[in-house]
């Protein structure tokens, strides 16, 4: 499972198609996140209890 920032979505399904696997299904995070991950410990204990639900309904289905 592949976390990505909306702000390199079209990167990230140009590597996806590069790859063989066009159809990969990833996560998108979106602002307040900032797509370059310089979070401080707060800011990442709080996307990841933002982002966990969606993990695992993804895993799950």
């Amino acid at each position: 499972m592949a976390i990505i920032h909306e702000a390199v979505r079209g990167s990230a399904q140009s590597m996806a198609k590069l790859s063989g696997v066009p159809d990969y299904d990833f996560l998108l995070v979106d602002y307040p996140w900032i797509p370059t991950a310089i979070w401080d410990e707060g800011e990442i204990q709080r996307l990841a209890k933002e982002v966990a639900p969606r993990v695992l309904a993804k895993l799950t289905r």
